[in-house]
């Protein structure tokens, strides 16, 4: 049976147009329409105005307006109930800033027809491209962090298929298994927006699914790799939600390792002039985690 999957492109302060997801995919639609019945998108949008979707679109589109801009975690599963309904065997999530190619398309179709029936696969992903470098998939945060005692297997650009090791990949490209989403109790509130991906990869590896990487890739707008263009409340909510997926995930050693690494984190934000807030409850998060430790 050829697999269907839900899309969700969550938008912020951008119309359909500008979403780079939204204008890639339309034009790769267009060019082969034959690929839009498999699809069922979904454009959750978290603007504080609504828009009007062009019926001009090569696909249906369901439109969810937020005004309260209610973040990752509440879109994303609204598309997941979306889904269940549609019957869709796979959820394919996009940020508004990522560019899809039809090799993508493409090869996405094909394997999540293929591994329809190898139920441990839970997640399909691409190769997202940040500058010419891979940032996703990557080693899970707390492997990273042991690597400071002992280096691990690296991730490389030549990976493909079924992977048996720990890894996590951004939200965005990401297709996860509907049945294993819902599995794990879809996607946890209190990640409302920072470091979602990491909680939910987290629990499908726990939970016995493994990650398929596809042999595409695609180029990722990811302005958070440069601290400075980062306003000081992103920041501290990425310190905030760290902080709850160390306390809810890590054992004892990776709670001290965390304490060291953001103790070395707190001084490179110093160094690099960052917002004293944001570099002072890096260090001050170090100090607490501590304390709460011996307690």
């Amino acid at each position: 049976m050829t697999a269907t999957i839900q899309v969700i492109v969550v938008l912020y302060q951008r119309s359909f147009e500008q979403s780079e997801s939204l204008s890639s995919l339309f034009a790769i639609l267009r060019e082969r329409p034959e690929w839009a019945q498999r699809l069922s998108l979904l454009v959750y949008d978290n603007s504080p105005h609504a828009q009007v979707p062009s019926d001009k679109v090569p696909v249906p589109v369901t439109y969810i307006h937020d005004s309260g801009n209610s973040g990752l975690a509440k879109a994303y599963n609204a598309a997941l109930a979306r889904a269940e309904q549609e019957k869709c065997e796979w959820l394919l999530l996009l940020d508004q800033d990522t560019s899809l190619n039809a090799e993508f398309v493409s090869e996405l179709l094909e394997v999540a027809t293929r591994v329809q029936e190898q139920l441990s696969v839970g997640a399909i992903v691409p190769k997202l491209m940040v500058g010419g470098t891979m940032h996703s998939p990557a080693r899970e945060f707390f492997v990273e962090l042991r690597r400071i005692r002992k280096p691990g297997k690296s991730i490389y650009l030549q990976a493909s298929g079924m992977q048996q090791q720990h890894l996590v990949a951004y939200n965005s490209g990401s297709a996860l298994r509907v049945s294993a989403l819902r599995a794990i109790g879809g996607f946890p509130a209190e990640f409302w927006l920072d470091f979602l991906d990491h909680a939910v990869f987290h629990k499908l590896y726990q939970h016995g699914y493994r990650l398929y990487i596809l042999n595409a890739r695609l180029a990722h707008d990811f302005s958070d790799s440069n601290v400075a263009s980062v306003a000081a409340w992103r920041q501290l909510n990425v310190l905030e939600a760290r902080n709850l997926y160390v306390k809810q995930n890590g054992s004892a050693i990776d709670r001290l390792l965390y304490r060291i690494w953001l103790l070395r984190r707190a001084r490179s934000l110093r160094r690099s002039g960052a917002d004293p807030q944001v570099w002072r409850s890096t260090a001050f998060a170090a100090l607490w985690l501590a304390r709460k430790h011996k307690r």
